[in-house]
């Protein structure tokens, strides 16, 4: 799935979301616990860094943990809607 992703200003790519953690693929790593202010189709989110991982292009692999998720939201991150 093709989602817009910005992470605090950058663009990110989309990694996924299963069982609330959510995946992103981002320009630089966040330490396990570090806030995340970030945007998934235009709807502001936040969250905390479970750890980064580095891919073979150089960007990164970061899992999240959100926090302040609004039902609609979680919604329509589990449904696949934009």
């Amino acid at each position: 799935m093709s989602r817009a992703v910005l992470v605090e200003g950058a663009p990110a790519a989309w990694g996924g979301y299963n069982k609330q953690v959510l995946t992103l693929i981002c320009p630089a790593p966040y330490a396990p616990g570090q806030p995340m202010r970030f945007s998934v189709d235009g709807v502001a989110l936040e969250g905390k860094s479970l750890g980064s991982k580095r891919q073979p292009d150089g960007r990164f692999e970061v899992r999240l943990r959100l926090v302040n998720l609004r039902k609609e939201h979680r919604e329509m991150l589990e449904s696949g809607e934009g």
